[in-house]
């Protein structure tokens, strides 16, 4: 029986075959013919169709600017007539260039005949205009100008109306050919369907049974029942395939009994781990059902784990913002999620003082990229919180501190030089010019700490109106044209056209620009070849701007943290400079303004600032 069944199904299988191969053969010669008769359709005639429908575009186009030079007197008719005479001599040309039909040479030669006198024509209507009047233009217009616009157009239509009944006539033929092919492919088909039938009764009717038996048996092992055994006698394929079976099922009677301890401590040993995490822990399936919640993450959120498994995120948990972030998640392939969500707090009020949380979110992934679910870690930040806000009071009262007595020292000094200039030793003199850079540095520092603090906390208001682009560059780079030219650093600027208005404080953008514009003058070459440029363009709902320098250059390791408080690239060729909180007022400015801040840089590559502003709405 082994022997027989397997020629058999030899047999069968070859015979099938033969028969799919040469029903394979049939259709690929049919779906060829059928490929060139499309091929004709879209190559052959489908050009000149395109060719000629906008070659009557441009001509209706030139009508109308010979229409707005009559009646409207447009300066720019003549150089939108010259620009759509040009796109209509392009399109002719390619409709020369794919002549398909024998009547074509004809009918393009009579247009490309009667075009040229239609531009003869629009430049005699231009010389009427000038020496006889618009009402003479206008008649010469009806007279001659516009008869041969018709008849132009009507040779188009022709041009259109030729190629397309070829393309009429050749789908006609291939969907003669195509019903063809149907029926002769189908009839293979058949044939190949009814000698598969055939051959897979015969076949399962002598091994049906065995088979059978094997797949209820095969069922109750998969359902767990590893009790299950087949008496099958023979030497043939199926009594091997039992023999292997019991053998398997013996194994894994033996591998269940090994290793359901182990398995159940390891899965005691994860959720003791996952409860002893101080931070809250949260899993979520790609359905949003909640599969595992630690103690954490039920303290934090106010939730019970026996009430809140498998059930859907929102039925347990009422906050929308966080749901959202899971959602986006799974969509963000390719992104450090660490990244992207660890600034990212959200508020408690399951106490009196509200609490603040950082939420971090990873994709749960399987070998095959499949989303399987997100796990959320909820860290109680309210303590760093606390102490950033205590930090940035204390730096706000002490700076506040630090104004009087700055003042009075600025006075003091001022008073000291003017009174003693003619009796100061030149040692005296150095010492109170040294003391007084060092002054107006530390009240340069005082300033820009109390206005650091006071944007930060949002006492700061932004007078945001609608603000002209190219005047809010003019304005903030009128006090530094002097030291560019000292500087010799060559300054310029490019403003797109037809910019919109941006929505901005005017004052508060200038001083961005400023500080962006000084901090480029301090790193270009000195050697006259240094040079800073602005630029301005409107993208998607905002406007973005551009400072760009040809300087050495930031390292890519500082333009993470450039826009952080306090922080400076070192140079050491580079005397005095400030305190490194230009550029986090700036971010912090940017910000109030619904904008972002950001920069590109390379070692010797130079470096280039954009930040965004929002688009006026009036």
């Amino acid at each position: 029986m082994f022997r027989s069944i397997r020629h058999k199904m030899l047999a069968a299988f070859a015979l099938v075959l033969l028969i799919i191969a040469l029903t394979s053969i049939w259709a690929i010669v049919n779906f060829g013919n059928l490929q060139g008769d499309i091929q004709d359709i879209m190559q052959s005639n489908y050009r000149s169709v395109v060719a000629a429908q906008h070659m009557m575009v441009a001509l209706e186009r030139q009508d109308s600017a010979q229409l707005s030079f009559l009646f409207s007197s447009d300066s720019n008719a003549a150089q939108n007539h010259r620009e759509h005479e040009q796109e209509f001599v392009r399109w002719h040309t390619r409709a020369r260039d794919n002549i398909t039909e024998p009547e074509e040479p004809d009918m393009i030669d009579q247009i490309e005949t009667l075009y040229g006198e239609y531009i003869f024509s629009f430049e005699e209507l231009r010389q009427v205009q000038e020496y006889k009047g618009s009402s003479q233009a206008r008649q010469y217009y009806y007279q001659v100008t516009f008869p041969l616009f018709e008849s132009i157009k009507e040779a188009c239509r022709g041009l259109l109306e030729l190629n397309q009944e070829k393309m009429l006539q050749l789908q006609t033929q291939a969907e003669e050919r195509a019903s063809r092919a149907i029926f002769s492919t189908s009839l293979l088909s058949l044939s190949a369907i009814l000698s598969g039938l055939f051959m897979a009764l015969y076949i399962s009717g002598q091994v049906s049974r065995p088979i059978g038996d094997l797949i209820f048996k095969m069922k109750r092992v998969a359902e767990g029942d590893y009790q299950q055994q087949i008496s099958i006698q023979g030497d043939d394929e199926i009594a091997v395939l039992a023999t292997e079976f019991n053998a398997m099922s013996e194994k894994l009677k033996r591998y269940e009994r090994m290793n359901v301890n182990k398995i159940m401590m390891e899965k005691q040993k994860a959720e003791a781990i996952v409860e002893s995490i101080s931070d809250g822990v949260m899993v979520t399936d790609q359905n949003h059902h909640l599969i595992l919640i630690n103690k954490a993450a039920e303290r934090f959120l106010d939730i019970r784990e026996k009430e809140s498994l498998g059930r859907h995120f929102l039925e347990v948990i009422n906050r929308e913002e966080l749901f959202r972030m899971i959602q986006e998640v799974p969509l963000q392939r390719g992104v450090d999620m660490s990244k992207k969500f660890t600034d990212l707090t959200i508020e408690s009020e399951l106490s009196e003082a509200p609490r603040h949380f950082r939420v971090n979110m990873t994709p749960i992934r399987d070998q095959q990229g499949t989303d399987l679910g997100v796990v959320t870690l909820i860290q109680d930040i309210t303590r760093l919180v606390e102490v950033n806000d205590l930090k940035s009071e204390f730096v706000s009262t002490v700076s506040h501190e630090f104004r009087t007595p700055l003042t009075s020292m600025t006075m003091a000094i001022g008073l000291l030089k003017d009174q003693t200039e003619n009796q100061q030793t030149p040692d005296q003199q150095e010492l109170l010019n040294a003391l007084e850079e060092d002054t107006q540095r530390l009240t340069r520092l005082v300033t820009e700490l109390l206005d650091l603090s006071r944007i930060e906390s949002g006492k700061v208001q932004m007078n945001l109106e609608a603000c002209l682009v190219d005047e809010l560059v003019t304005y903030s780079m009128k006090p530094l044209l002097v030291q560019l030219k000292e500087k010799r650093i060559t300054y310029t600027c490019q403003i797109a056209d037809q910019i919109p208005m941006a929505r901005a404080d005017k004052a508060k953008i200038a001083w961005v620009l400023n500080n962006l514009v000084s901090n480029a003058m301090r790193y270009v070459p000195d050697d006259g070849t240094g040079v800073i440029e602005i630029k301005a363009k409107e993208a998607v709902n905002h406007i973005i701007i551009e400072v760009a320098d040809n300087g050495k250059g930031i390292p890519e390791e500082y333009q993470k943290v450039i826009f952080d408080k306090f922080f400076q690239v070192h140079d050491q060729h580079e005397v005095g400079g400030g305190a490194g909180l230009g550029l986090a007022i700036c971010k912090e400015i940017v910000k109030a303004h619904g904008g972002e801040i950001w920069v590109e840089s390379g070692p010797d590559k130079g470096s280039v600032f954009y930040f965004t502003l929002r688009i006026s709405s009036s």
